[in-house]
Formats: C-alpha cells, sequence, structure tokens
C-alpha cells in the first residue's frame, strides 16, 4: 500500500522529468520572429554553373526559335545534290556510327526526285528529306534515343511525330515518304 505521501513524492519527480522533457523539445517553438533567424549563406557558384549563366545571359528565345526555324530552307536552297541522290553535312563533333547510318539510309529509300541531306552530330543524326523544288516541302528526322519527325508545307509545320526508337521510326516513317513530298493529288 502507498501512503499520501511517497504518492505525492512520486508525482512530484514525474511533474519534474516532464518539465525538464518539455523543455528540451520546445526548442522550435522558440525560434523568435523569421526576420530575426540567420539565413543560411548563399551556396557559392561551381563552374558549370557560372559558364551557363555567362552562356545565357542576353538569351533570346524568341530569335533562337526563329533561328532555329529559319535554318532548314537556307541549308535546303543551297542542297548542291542531285535528285535521288544523299548530300552530308559534319557538325565536327563526332561521327554517328556508321553502320546505323547505312542503316537509316538503306530503311529510307528516297523516293523519285527526292534528295537527301545527312546532319551528323556525333551521338545523333539529322535527315532532312526534300522533293522538288527544294525546301517547299520536306520532313526533318531527328535520330536520337526517341526519333521525331517534323513535316514542313510551304514554311509551316504541319505535323509532328515521335517514336519509341530508330526501328519503329523507319518502319512507320518508310511507307509515308512518297505521301509526305508530293503534292496530294485532287483529279
Amino acid at each position: 500500500m502507498i501512503d499520501g505521501k511517497s504518492k505525492a513524492r512520486f508525482v512530484n519527480v514525474m511533474a519534474d522529468e516532464k518539465t525538464a522533457a518539455f523543455e528540451e523539445t520546445k526548442w522550435w517553438i522558440d525560434r523568435g520572429p523569421v526576420k530575426e533567424r540567420e539565413k543560411p549563406a548563399a551556396p557559392t557558384k561551381g563552374i558549370i554553373e557560372q559558364w551557363a549563366y555567362e552562356l545565357l545571359k542576353g538569351y533570346n528565345q524568341d530569335q533562337a526559335a526563329k533561328n532555329l526555324v529559319d535554318i532548314n530552307p537556307r541549308i535546303l536552297k543551297e542542297l548542291s545534290v542531285a535528285p535521288g541522290e544523299w548530300g552530308y553535312f559534319s557538325l565536327e563533333v563526332g561521327s554517328y556510327p556508321t553502320e546505323r547510318l547505312a542503316k537509316i539510309k538503306n530503311g529510307l529509300p528516297l523516293p523519285p526526285g527526292a534528295r537527301g541531306l545527312i546532319v551528323d552530330a556525333g551521338y545523333s543524326v539529322r535527315v532532312v528529306i526534300t522533293a522538288e523544288p527544294p525546301g517547299e516541302r520536306y520532313v526533318d528526322i531527328n535520330f536520337t534515343d526517341a526519333p521525331s519527325l517534323d513535316f514542313w508545307v510551304g514554311g509551316q509545320l504541319v505535323e509532328e511525330r515521335v517514336f519509341s526508337n530508330i526501328g519503329e521510326a523507319l518502319k512507320r516513317i518508310r511507307p509515308d515518304l512518297p505521301r509526305y513530298l508530293n503534292p496530294p493529288n485532287w483529279d
């Protein structure tokens, strides 16, 4: 049996323990206003961050988009290969694997009157195929991990397609290539 004094002493010991425990855990309450807290120092910029900042400072996205869209017609107007032939241009950043490039060219036989241009970026390749007159109707195919096709008529983007891999792109583009390059016959 517990007498009244023992019980009171036990309660006082427990209250003292709770007060100490509460004082230790209330640190998150007694931090003061946000304005008075020390702010962590801003991380210093590394070499890559500084390079990217300098590279993109003053970047005009609208002009870049215009330049990107305008480059294909300029390239195609200056294309000096005859119909039925392929031209090649390297960006001088490596060479796309020869066997993979041969697979792409064999998988996309040029329709009658069409000419093609290969733009080699080393890690990927762009294939631009145009009909007569050069640049009026063309497809721009990027062979990357997820190949894509853009179809242009009269300087306007008409269709975009994305494929899961190079094999699928070649399989799906090949039968449609003549339709892309030859205007519809409405007779």
